[in-house]
């Protein structure tokens, strides 16, 4: 007599079929990525300030400074086209502070905010030509955070309708 592959003895085995559960999962998956709005269609098309027409002033506001990102001249780029979108320095106020020296700047954003009337308010107002690319605006990011700075504005320009 045979025995039987259907019917054995001893403890039962459960094997799950994932493969409709893992369908399922594939579909909402490609539904959110097709209903989903992006955000860079939210962007707005803004032109900011040029540094050399936006010079950093004392600032009215004792609680406040001003970091501008200084772009290299138009007859600088024209010697060196390689140097387009490439910040030249970084001005604090009046100070010019290197590029590569993120020490310092930190070192000056911490005086400024130490000597300021009211250093938990304290904010910093920064400043870019639209040609400045962002791998050049970031360090002066890196600063303002590690100086322990929460607090920013970003100045941005509209072109003058008419």
């Amino acid at each position: 007599m045979a025995k039987s592959s259907v019917m054995k003895t001893g403890p039962a085995n459960v094997v799950f079929n994932m493969t409709p559960m893992i369908d399922c999962v594939f579909q909402l998956l490609i539904f959110f990525m097709l209903t989903t709005q992006m955000a860079s269609a939210d962007f707005v098309n803004m032109k900011v300030p040029k540094p050399d027409l936006s010079q950093a002033k004392k600032p009215v506001e004792e609680n406040k400074a001003v970091v501008n990102v200084v772009p290299y001249s138009e007859s600088e780029i024209k010697k060196d086209s390689i140097r387009k979108g490439l910040a030249k320095e970084y001005k604090l106020g009046s100070l010019f502070i290197a590029k590569n020296n993120m020490e310092g700047l930190v070192n000056e954003l911490e005086k400024a905010r130490r000597t300021s009337k009211n250093p938990k308010e304290f904010v910093v107002e920064l400043r870019a030509d639209q040609s400045i690319r962002y791998n050049q605006i970031e360090p002066v990011l890196r600063a303002m955070q590690e100086a322990e700075l929460g607090k920013m504005y970003i100045t941005a320009l509209l072109e003058p309708q008419g």
